[in-house]
C-alpha cells in the first residue's frame, strides 16, 4: 500500500512540474486557434522559445513561424513580460521572477496537404512541430497537452491518453513526433499478438476500413519476420481522405497518410495506398528505432544533413513492396510489373549519370526546377530503392543464401535503436563485413559515392528473372527528348533530357516549338513525332523568350514504353532457391 501510495505522489507531483499545452479551437472556419504553454521550473532570468522551421519526415525547410500571430509572455500572475524576436523562430523572454512563464499565441493551421496542420469544422489535426513551442532548456521534461474542441469530436494520438482530449508525452521529441487528431472520423482498433492497433480515417472515400484492417495485421507479420520485436506497444494509423490528397509522414508510434477520396478502388490504386502504409510502418525500425548520424537527435532550427538518407528512405521503399509481395497483398506479376516501372523511370533519368547517391541524399534539403531533378539528380527513394535491392543481392550472393538484407536491418536496430547519436556509413560497412566477412568499400565507392550503372540484367538472373524482349516486328518510336505541355495556345517544353535531341538543338526549358518543317504545331506534337524519320534532320522554330528562333534537330529511337520482367525459361535449381527465399514464393507457380 505504502508503495503505491508512494507512486501515486511521484505520478501527480510529476504531472504538476510537467510543461504544459492547451489549444483551443476558436476560429474553426478560418483555421485559428489560440495556444496556451506553460513552462515550470524556470530558473534563469531569461527564456528562449521556438518553433521548428522544418517537421519530422519532411526533409525541406517550411519556416513554421509564420503562422504564429498575437505573440505573448506572462509570469505565475499573469503580469505580461518583456520579450524580443531575435530571428524567424525564436522569441526570448525576459523573466521577472524565476519560476513560471507562460506563452500564449494565435496559430493559422491551414497546411493540409503539407501534413504540419489543420483545423475546421470536422477536425483539428496537429503536427507539434506547426503547433507546439519549445524552449531548448525544458526539450526533455513531460508534459500534458489538453484541447479544446467540440466535444462530440474523437481526440487520437499516439501518445498516452489521460482524458477525452488530454494527453502526455515523456518530453517534447516524443511530442513533435506524435501527431494528434482531433474530430469527426471513422475509427476502428485491434490486437495482433501483442501489438496494439488503431485507424483513424477522416473525409469520405471509397475505403473499406475492413480491408485495411486485414492488410495491416499481414504488414505486421512480416515486420516481426524481420526485426523480430516492435518498438511500440500500440501504433495509430491515421488518414485523410479528400480530394487530390497525397502523401504521408512517418512517426515514432503512428503515421499519417493522405489520399484523394476515390483512390482505394481498383486494386491497383489500393494497392498504391497500402504501399505507402508499409511504407510508414517499416519506417517506425528504419528511421525512428535507428537513425543515420546528422539526424539523430533532430536539430528543429536548421537542416539536418547526412549523406545516408537514402537508406532511410530507399531502403523503406525497397521494403515496402516487397512487404506487400511476401504477405500476398500483391502477386508476383504485380511486384515485378512495379519493379519494372522503377527500373524504366531510373534509366530515364539522364541524373543518374551525375550525381550519386551520397550526394544527393546530402542535398535533399535543396529545392530545384524540375528540369534541373530530372537531369543532374537522383531520387533517394528511387535509386536508393534499386541500391537496397542490389545490396541485398549482393549479400545474398557473398553468403550463399544464407544472410540478406534483413539481417543487417536486424543489426541496425540492435545496435542502434539506442544510439543517440545514430548510425554512420562506417558503422553500416562494418556491419555488412560482420554478415558476409567481406569488405563493401568498392561497393560503396561504385553504387553510393559514384555512379556507377546497376546491371539489372545480372540482378534479375540472380533470381531466375529476366526483361522481356521487346516486339521487333513493330516500327520503333521516335523521341526528341522532350515531355511539354500546352500554355496559352503553345507547345511550351517542360523537360529537356540532357544530351538528347532537343538539347543538343539548343532547345530548352520554357521555349515554345511552333513548327517543325514549316508545319504548324498546336496540340500535335506527339503525332508529328510520329511522323518522322530516324536521323533525319528537321528545322525548328520556337520562340525563346519571346523571340523567334530556328534550329535543326534529329530524332532517335525512343526507349521501350513498358518494360516487363519474365521468369527465365528454365531457371536453375540455385535460381528458384533465391527466388523463393527473396519473395517467399516459388517461380514456376508464381507466374
Amino acid at each position: 500500500m505504502q508503495k503505491y501510495l508512494f507512486f501515486i505522489t511521484f505520478l501527480f507531483s510529476s504531472l504538476l512540474s510537467a510543461n504544459t499545452y492547451n489549444l483551443k479551437v476558436t476560429d474553426a472556419n478560418h483555421h485559428l486557434a489560440e495556444v496556451d504553454v506553460v513552462f515550470t521550473g524556470v530558473s534563469t532570468r531569461t527564456l528562449v522559445v521556438k518553433l521548428p522551421v522544418w517537421r519530422s519526415g519532411k526533409y525541406k525547410i517550411l519556416d513554421l513561424s509564420k503562422n504564429i500571430r498575437n505573440f505573448r509572455a506572462l509570469d505565475a500572475k499573469d503580469n505580461e513580460l518583456t520579450w524580443e524576436k531575435t530571428d524567424k523562430n525564436t522569441w526570448k523572454i525576459f523573466v521577472n521572477t524565476p519560476n513560471i512563464v507562460r506563452v500564449k499565441y494565435q496559430v493559422y493551421a491551414n497546411q493540409l496537404r503539407q501534413r504540419v496542420a489543420h483545423i475546421d469544422a470536422t477536425h483539428a489535426f496537429l503536427d507539434a512541430s506547426g503547433v507546439f513551442m519549445y524552449s531548448e532548456s525544458h526539450r526533455n521534461k513531460p508534459l500534458t497537452v489538453q484541447l479544446n474542441v467540440p466535444q462530440q469530436w474523437r481526440s487520437v494520438s499516439g501518445l498516452e491518453s489521460i482524458g477525452k482530449h488530454a494527453f502526455k508525452a515523456e518530453d517534447y521529441d516524443q511530442l513533435v513526433d506524435s501527431p494528434i487528431e482531433s474530430g469527426v472520423h471513422q475509427f476502428d482498433s485491434f490486437k495482433v499478438d501483442q501489438q496494439e492497433y488503431e485507424i483513424v480515417i477522416w473525409g469520405e472515400g471509397n475505403f473499406d476500413l475492413n480491408q485495411i484492417k486485414v492488410d495491416i495485421e499481414k504488414l505486421h507479420h512480416q515486420a516481426k519476420a524481420i526485426w523480430g520485436e516492435f518498438p511500440y506497444k500500440r501504433y495509430v494509423f491515421i488518414y485523410h481522405v479528400g480530394d487530390n490528397l497525397r502523401g504521408a509522414t512517418e512517426h515514432v508510434n503512428s503515421t499519417i497518410i493522405q489520399a484523394d477520396r476515390f483512390n482505394f478502388r481498383p486494386e491497383d490504386n489500393y494497392h498504391k495506398i497500402i504501399g505507402t502504409t508499409a511504407h510508414e510502418l517499416i519506417h517506425t525500425w528504419n528511421v525512428k528505432a535507428y537513425r543515420p548520424a546528422g539526424i539523430s537527435p533532430y536539430n528543429y532550427s536548421k537542416e539536418n544533413y547526412s549523406d545516408l538518407y537514402w537508406m532511410a528512405e530507399g531502403k523503406t521503399s525497397y521494403y515496402d513492396n516487397l512487404f506487400n509481395l511476401r504477405a500476398e497483398i500483391y502477386t508476383v506479376k504485380q511486384y515485378l510489373e512495379n519493379m519494372a516501372k522503377d527500373i524504366q523511370k531510373y534509366q530515364n533519368k539522364p541524373g543518374r549519370k551525375v550525381m550519386s547517391l551520397s550526394q544527393a541524399s546530402f542535398d535533399t534539403w535543396l529545392d530545384n526546377s524540375t528540369n534541373r531533378i530530372h537531369n543532374t539528380t537522383v531520387s533517394i527513394y528511387l535509386k536508393g530503392s534499386l541500391v537496397s535491392w542490389l545490396l541485398d543481392k549482393e549479400i545474398r550472393q557473398l553468403t550463399k543464401n544464407k544472410k540478406n538484407l534483413d539481417d543487417l536491418s536486424r543489426h541496425l536496430y540492435q545496435d542502434y535503436a539506442t544510439n543517440k547519436n545514430g548510425y554512420s556509413s562506417y558503422n553500416v560497412k562494418q556491419l555488412l563485413k560482420k554478415i558476409t566477412a567481406h569488405n563493401f568499400d568498392q561497393f560503396w565507392s561504385e553504387y553510393v559515392e559514384g555512379t556507377k550503372e546497376i546491371n539489372f540484367n545480372q540482378l534479375l538472373d540472380f533470381y531466375g528473372l529476366k526483361f522481356k524482349a521487346q516486339d521487333n516486328t513493330e516500327q520503333a518510336k521516335l523521341s526528341l527528348g522532350i515531355l511539354s505541355e500546352q500554355k496559352s495556345g503553345l507547345t511550351v517544353l517542360s523537360i529537356v533530357d540532357a544530351g538528347g535531341p532537343a538539347w543538343e538543338a539548343g532547345l530548352t526549358v520554357g521555349d515554345a516549338i511552333i513548327a517543325i518543317n514549316g508545319i504548324q504545331i498546336n496540340d500535335n506534337l506527339d503525332q508529328h513525332i510520329e511522323n518522322l524519320e530516324l536521323d533525319q534532320q528537321y528545322t525548328v522554330h520556337y520562340f525563346n523568350h519571346g523571340k523567334l528562333k530556328k534550329t535543326t534537330i534529329k530524332p532517335i529511337n525512343a526507349r521501350p514504353e513498358k518494360l516487363e520482367i519474365i521468369s527465365v525459361t528454365k531457371p536453375t535449381k540455385l535460381q528458384k532457391k533465391h527466388f523463393n527465399s527473396w519473395s517467399k514464393h516459388d517461380i514456376l507457380t508464381s507466374f
